[in-house]
């Protein structure tokens, strides 16, 4: 759109280059003008004049050809209704039939519908990554908190790409582009709207898009200047860093989003600024280009130094094939990471039309969408320590939850397992010691050791339902075999105790 404002300006100049020419000559009656699309030549009294559509129209059909009338006065047909001058432009519309502009919205609708549904799954697995890692303490750290502030950019500029279609695209209806495709390019292009208040929020809309959009670009940077630091740093320390990290992150891009919005609003403050205008826009696009040079460098790199370890590695009594394809799946998660696709569309240029610009486009746009979601697998899913934290999590509640569970009479516990007479499974010998030392009935002690043979059995712990069973035995053999009280809660205490302990060996060996 920016192109095509600045191509129908260079035309009207040199269209007012070519009527001075002909006023010169004289001849006709209808007086060449420049109607903001095309240059109409002078034209005779009572014939209808035919000029090629532009070619420098994109949208037009540029086999066709315009039609106006020059009528028997010596002026050209005028629309009092529509109050414009009369022209026939329908051959140059041949290319916004119903069938070719129905091709191009399917194509648009199926971009829209693809980034959306990455931007989405991104934006559920990121905050499920946030979530996971500001739950655990132990994955408290100056690597994880650069992590979560990546996590973060990249939902805020999901948010800001939703925000921004739905306001901006409100702004711009249906009729407002069909005055661009047919004859208001220019009064757009040159004349600022009256009532600009009602583009104050659409503005709000794309400055915010603009800002989440470069601190992406620049927590990205961060990544890169963070995994660099500690390949080629001895002593870094990463602590030390942080606050410049987050500057970096978060305040540089402020500065330059800032100064371009306030030149916007100085040189050109026209519609929702979704339309670049003119060398404004290097104000925001050359830091956002730099910082994507500067990673693809540190991404050079770092690739060039994690070759040469694989190699002096696995030099010796190694297959090469392993070595080349450990080496491309690192370096898939650097290209990842590093945003290399980036530098890549970057560097193609941009023709608007045929199938490699499709093409090109479904590539971007996919991999700038899902991009957050391949980061949040890289380093929460798969990463081994938030899998160890996880698993560490599962297994306590799964202790837990045994341990409350109700053991109907006749089962036995032995560890953290429910089994027969015939299992013998994990060792809980102070429990075995301690259950078997605070029955203070000699009764009870009898008829335990008599009725009871699978409590000389190793990791034997009495489970409650089994209490129960014990109470009622010693009960029915005449009242004077019972439990004593303090002994009971003895019991309790140490069984406390014990467990505590056994857990804390558990995480300390996991």
């Amino acid at each position: 759109m920016e192109e095509q404002i600045y191509l129908l300006l260079e035309a009207k100049v040199q269209c007012e280059l070519n009527i001075t020419a002909q006023l010169q000559e004289g001849e006709g009656n209808c007086f060449p003008e420049w109607d903001g699309l095309i240059c109409w030549p002078r034209g005779s009294v009572g014939k209808t004049l035919a000029v090629p559509c532009p070619p420098y129209v994109y949208d037009f059909n540029h086999k066709g050809v315009a039609f106006r009338h020059c009528s028997l006065n010596g002026t050209w047909d005028f629309v009092h209704s529509l109050n414009r001058t009369w022209a026939n432009y329908s051959e140059c519309l041949n290319s916004l039939q119903p069938e070719i502009s129905s091709r191009k919205r399917e194509f648009f609708d199926r971009l829209y519908v693809m980034y959306t549904v990455g931007y989405s799954i991104s934006f559920t697995s990121l905050a499920v990554a946030i979530l996971i890692i500001g739950y655990f303490r132990r994955l408290h750290c100056t690597r994880n908190y650069i992590h979560m502030h990546l996590f973060v950019s990249f939902m805020l500029r999901a948010v800001s790409i939703f925000i921004k279609d739905k306001v901006v695209h409100a702004h711009l209806g249906i009729k407002e582009l069909d005055s661009l495709l047919a004859s208001d390019l220019r009064s757009i292009a040159i004349a600022p709207s009256v009532d600009k208040s009602r583009y104050v929020g659409c503005k709000i809309a794309v400055v915010t898009f603009i800002y989440f959009l470069a601190t992406n670009y620049y927590w990205i940077l961060v990544e890169g200047l963070y995994l660099h630091s500690l390949i080629f740093v001895a002593f870094f320390s990463d602590s030390k860093y942080l606050w410049g990290f987050t500057l970096i992150g978060w305040g540089f891009p402020a500065v330059f989003v800032v100064a371009w919005a306030v030149a916007r609003a100085i040189v050109a403050d026209a519609r929702c600024w979704e339309l670049s205008a003119g060398e404004i826009k290097w104000i925001y696009q050359a830091p956002i280009l730099a910082a994507i040079g500067l990673n693809f460098i540190l991404f050079l790199n770092t690739v060039r130094v994690l070759a040469t370890k694989i190699w002096e590695t696995h030099a010796v009594g190694c297959d090469t094939r392993k070595q080349y394809r450990k080496l491309a799946k690192s370096t898939l998660v650097l290209i990842l990471v590093f945003g290399v696709h980036y530098i890549v569309f970057v560097c193609l240029p941009h023709t608007f039309t045929g199938l490699a610009w499709e093409i090109r486009m479904h590539c971007e746009l996919f991999f700038n969408s899902f991009q957050g979601f391949f980061v949040s697998i890289i380093y929460c899913y798969c990463n081994g320590e938030v899998q160890t934290e996880i698993k560490k999590t599962w297994t306590r509640w799964n202790l837990a939850v045994d341990w409350k569970k109700t053991v109907p009479c006749g089962n036995y516990r032995y560890g953290s397992v429910h089994t027969h007479l015939t299992h013998s499974t994990s060792s809980q010998l102070q429990m075995v010691a301690s259950s078997r030392l605070l029955i203070s009935s000699k009764a009870s002690r009898n008829t335990s050791r008599q009725s009871e043979p699978h409590v000389n059995l190793p990791g034997y712990v009495r489970s409650n339902s089994e209490q129960d069973c014990v109470q009622h035995w010693v009960h029915k053999e005449g009242g004077e075999k019972e439990l004593d009280d303090a002994s009971l809660k003895e019991t309790l205490m140490l069984q406390n105790i014990t467990t505590e302990g056994n857990r804390g060996e558990t995480e300390e060996g996991l």
